[in-house]
């Protein structure tokens, strides 16, 4: 059912695959801000410090998901050309990668999270965020490997077992959050524990999927053997991703600095707290990104122009039209969210700052939907590289103009501006290179029927 499902009309194909992955997708983000919700009742420097250790662990994330997006796109590929045999073996060699990646970063991440937070951050956020990170960091292989249990779903088409899967897991982190943070006195570190938890409920529902018949792949020990054609059809479209959820993170860190510098580490948690609420927004934006991959991977596979062109005009009206909807919701309920976000005593000040914040979410997360949207396309034909490379250049002239804002204003408020402007210029930019390289794809593929039909006459 979800591979007839994948190779039907766009129109319809991408928002069956839509629906299940927003639901999921958002109540991964209600769990993210479950997260620094729970940690706010603990103070400003419980929140300064998950916030700090924030941008390393949408890293981790980031790279599950970019794994996840790979071996979707390669399955969905190999779902198109009908060769089913092909798609199994991409599927075992995405579990080779998601132990490969999630024991390197491990070994990475863990002995420089110490010194980083001491760097960019002050001593008592920095105890902080070393609390929450070195559980989320030294076993973020379940993160990882949850995420790609959810691409291997996504890839055959399998929608609403991977909306499942992760929800499960999401679940699994709201309920033990409190459970961890104050039932058992764990405090900081026991969000970070929970956030563990939920990757592994992730994973082994993830693997029951497959236990029995029904699914067009199947996982097997013999195609985890590594691989050097498989590694290379997941990691063209997952690599560059995941760099591109990597840049969009860590440079964060640079980001918070610069604020901590400005206004102090309370303002970091207000700032990272809010942007929990912004991809909240973007949920719809996400999800038709993650439908794209999978439905436009099989078209291109398939070598069907036109229907890639009829799904972008759908699912930029589609996504802009969502998102403009919650954006005038985030608007209207700005103060009363900050008012939440700000209960603690030594975080009140900052209300109406976390206020203006929103407002200015609100403006630009219309604009910067298409970010998403147009690197799910840029993805699906086989340029995620083009993605990467928009992503860094748009993240390095927020990170200037973070800097320039604060020796010319010394506010935040200021730094809030200059992030919209350069959102909605990113969204654009993005959009305009996935049109670009949907007309290549018409144009190239027009040319090279027209030789086969003049090789044809010809014999």
């Amino acid at each position: 059912m979800g591979v007839k499902m994948l190779l039907s009309d766009p129109r319809i194909a991408i928002p069956s695959m839509a629906v299940p992955l927003a639901v999921a997708i958002l109540i991964q983000n209600l769990n993210a801000m479950t997260d620094i919700l729970w940690v706010s009742w603990l103070g400003g420097k419980a929140v300064g410090g998950v916030s700090l250790a924030y941008p390393l662990y949408a890293s981790l994330v980031g790279v599950g998901n970019g794994l996840a997006v790979g071996v979707a796109a390669a399955i969905a590929r190999y779902v198109g050309m009908k060769q089913q045999e092909e798609a199994t073996h991409a599927a075992g060699q995405s579990l080779f990668l998601m132990i490969a990646f999630g024991i390197l970063l491990a070994l990475i991440l863990v002995p420089i999270l110490g010194p980083l937070m001491h760097v960019f951050g002050d001593p008592e956020a920095a105890e902080e965020a070393i609390a929450y990170g070195f559980p989320v960091f030294a076993f973020g292989f379940f993160i990882i490997a949850g995420s790609v249990m959810s691409g291997i779903l996504r890839g055959e088409g399998a929608a609403r077992a991977s909306m499942i899967i992760q929800v499960a897991g999401a679940l699994t982190n709201i309920v033990l959050d409190p459970l961890f943070i104050y039932g058992f006195g764990m405090d900081v570190a026991g969000a970070g524990w929970a956030t563990v938890i939920a990757g592994l409920v992730s994973l082994i529902l993830g693997l029951m999927c497959y236990r029995g018949r029904g699914m067009y792949v199947s996982l097997r020990l013999r195609d985890m053997i590594p691989s050097r054609k498989y590694s290379k059809e997941i990691l063209i479209v997952g690599l560059p991703q995941s760099a591109e959820y990597v840049v969009m993170s860590v440079i964060n860190i640079p980001m918070n600095f610069i604020i901590v510098g400005v206004a102090g580490a309370d303002t970091v948690g207000v700032y990272t707290s809010a942007w929990r609420v912004a991809y909240m927004v973007l949920v719809p934006a996400q999800a038709y990104s993650g439908a794209v991959v999978s439905v436009c991977s099989a078209e291109f596979s398939s070598g069907h122009p036109e229907m890639i062109d009829s799904a972008f005009r759908f699912a930029v009206r589609r996504s802009m039209k969502h998102t403009t909807y919650l954006s005038v919701v985030l608007a209207l309920l700005s103060y009363p969210l900050a008012c939440i976000f700000t209960a603690a005593d030594d975080l009140q000040y900052l209300r109406m700052n976390m206020t203006l914040l929103f407002l200015v979410m609100a403006v630009m997360l219309p604009g910067m939907s298409q970010v998403f949207v147009g690197s799910g396309f840029l993805q699906a034909l086989e340029h995620s590289k083009v993605a990467m490379y928009s992503a860094l250049a748009r993240n390095l002239v927020m990170v200037s103009g973070y800097y320039l804002m604060a020796l010319i204003f010394n506010s935040s408020e200021s730094i809030y501006v200059y992030m919209g402007a350069i959102e909605i210029w990113g969204g654009a930019l993005m959009a305009w290179l996935a049109w670009k390289y949907i007309k290549k794809f018409e144009r190239d593929f027009a040319e090279s029927d027209r030789i086969i039909n003049l090789s044809t006459k010809g014999n």
